[in-house]
């Protein structure tokens, strides 16, 4: 991986986040898809021969999403049945906070980036 990579796939990050937030409702997996896909990139970019000043930069970038929150369990199912249906309104609205957190957070953080790199090589 090159800085130019890097740079087109920090502006890539940032509009992804851009366009998440725009629809104004973020889903399990359109963020599952982009943990994913960060990851990869994270991990590319560590063996790569960029800079260790980009590297420390791109390491210090995270998604601060459990898994967990993504996959329902049964006992999840069961308070929705239970509550008839008042508990998935009060959870879908927390856990769709939490979502557009973490990309408000991601989409700042890679832009951060991105302009230390652009600025610096």
């Amino acid at each position: 991986m090159n800085i130019e990579t890097c740079k087109k796939y920090l502006e890539f990050v940032y509009s992804e986040c851009e366009q998440f937030l725009e629809d104004r409702r973020v889903t399990d997996d359109e963020l599952n898809q982009l943990i994913i896909e960060f990851h990869r990139f994270r991990d590319q970019a560590a063996e790569s021969g960029l800079p260790e000043e980009i590297k420390d930069r791109l390491s210090k970038l995270h998604i601060d999403y459990p898994r967990i929150y993504i996959k329902r369990g049964y006992g999840y199912m069961f308070s929705v049945v239970l509550t008839l249906g008042l508990w998935a309104l009060i959870s879908g609205y927390r856990k769709q906070r939490k979502r557009k957190r973490v990309l408000e957070t991601l989409k700042s953080d890679s832009a951060n980036t991105l302009i230390f790199i652009k600025m610096n090589y």
